[in-house]
C-alpha cells in the first residue's frame, strides 16, 4: 500500500436518516475493509493499542512516586493522545474505504485543526458533565432521594398510602432520567471526533451534527451497539477459554491480547463505516472499492 500523499478529493458530512439494515453490515464490512488493507491498517491500530497503554504505564509508576498532580497530568497527556490517534485512525479508514490508505494517516490526528477541536471538544465534555452533575443535584434534592435523604424519602413515599408501587416508580423515573441523560451525552460527543478529523468540521457543528444524527438514527444505532457488544463477548470468551485450558498465563495472555487486538480493529473499522453511512458524503476521484459496498444484514 501506498505511503504517499493521498490525492485531493471533497468530504462534506451532513445528518440522514438511513434504512434499519446496516448495523450487521458495518461489522462485515469493516472485516472486509481490514481484509483488503490488513498491511496498513494492522500496522496503524498497532499504535493506538499500544502507545495509550504506555502512557497508563507511566501514570502508574509516577503516581507510586507520589506525585499526584503528575498523574493527572499524564493521564490528561493519554486521553488527548488516545483521541488523536483515534482521528489518525478514522482518516485512515476513510481512505482505505476510497482505495488509498497510508501509514502515516494515523498521525493525521496531531495537526492544527484537529488538535485545536478536539481539545475543544474536550472543554464541552466537561461543561456538559457539570451542567448534568448540577442538574442531577437540584433534580436530587427535589425529588428527596439524594443520598443522605433516599432512605427516609423513600420510607414517606411508601407511607403515604401510596404503598410499594410509588417508590418503585421514583426508582423507575429515575433510572429513565439517567438513560436520558446517557442518550443524550453519547449523542452530542458520537461522531465528533470523525467530523473533526475527516470533514474538518469544528468542534461546535461537529456537535451539532452527531446529536441530530444520533437522534435520527437512534434505533440503529442502539442496534448497532448491541450488536457490538454480544460480539465481542461470542469472540472474547472463546478465545479466553481456549487460553485458559491451556494452563499457562503466558498463553492465556497472548491469545486474549491478540483477539482483542484484532477485533478492536474491526470495532473501529465499523464505527468508521456507520459515520460514513449516516453523515458523511464523498466525491472521490475513483469510486470506494467493493471492500465497503453494503452487506445485507
Amino acid at each position: 500500500m501506498s505511503t504517499q500523499a493521498n490525492p485531493t478529493f471533497t468530504v462534506s458530512a451532513s445528518p440522514r436518516k438511513i434504512k434499519s439494515g446496516p448495523p450487521l453490515s458495518w461489522i462485515s464490512g469493516a472485516v472486509r475493509l481490514l481484509r483488503s488493507h490488513w498491511g496498513v491498517i494492522l500496522p496503524a491500530y498497532l499504535l493506538v493499542f499500544i502507545i495509550p497503554a504506555l502512557i497508563q504505564f507511566g501514570a502508574m509508576e509516577v503516581f507510586s512516586s507520589g506525585s499526584l498532580l503528575g498523574s493527572a497530568l499524564v493521564i490528561v497527556a493519554s486521553v488527548i493522545v488516545t483521541l488523536l490517534l483515534n482521528a489518525g485512525m478514522m482518516v485512515l479508514f476513510h481512505h482505505a474505504a476510497e482505495g488509498r490508505p497510508g501509514f502515516s494517516d494515523v498521525f493525521a490526528g496531531f495537526r492544527g485543526h484537529t488538535v485545536v477541536h478536539v481539545l475543544l471538544m474536550l472543554v464541552m465534555m466537561i461543561l456538559v458533565m457539570l451542567a448534568f452533575g448540577v442538574v442531577g443535584y437540584m433534580f436530587a434534592s427535589v425529588a428527596d432521594i439524594s443520598i443522605h435523604s433516599f432512605g427516609g424519602g423513600m420510607g414517606r413515599l411508601m407511607n403515604s398510602g401510596f404503598g410499594p408501587s410509588a417508590g418503585l416508580a421514583a426508582i423507575l423515573f429515575l433510572v429513565i432520567v439517567v438513560l436520558f441523560a446517557v442518550i443524550l451525552f453519547g449523542s452530542l460527543f458520537c461522531y465528533v471526533v470523525p467530523l473533526i478529523a475527516v470533514a474538518r468540521q469544528g468542534a461546535l457543528t461537529a456537535i451539532g451534527n452527531s446529536v441530530r444524527a444520533c437522534f435520527k438514527n437512534l434505533f440503529v444505532l442502539f442496534f448497532f451497539a448491541v450488536n457490538a457488544v454480544v460480539l465481542t463477548q461470542l469472540v472474547l470468551f472463546p478465545s479466553f477459554a481456549i487460553g485458559a485450558s491451556t494452563t499457562s498465563v503466558v498463553v492465556m495472555t497472548t491469545i486474549t491480547v491478540v483477539v482483542s487486538f484484532i477485533w478492536g480493529a474491526i470495532i473501529c473499522g465499523a464505527y468508521y463505516l456507520s459515520f460514513r453511512e449516516v453523515l458523511l458524503n464523498t466525491s472521490p476521484e475513483s469510486p470506494a472499492p467493493e471492500a465497503v459496498a453494503p452487506a445485507s444484514a
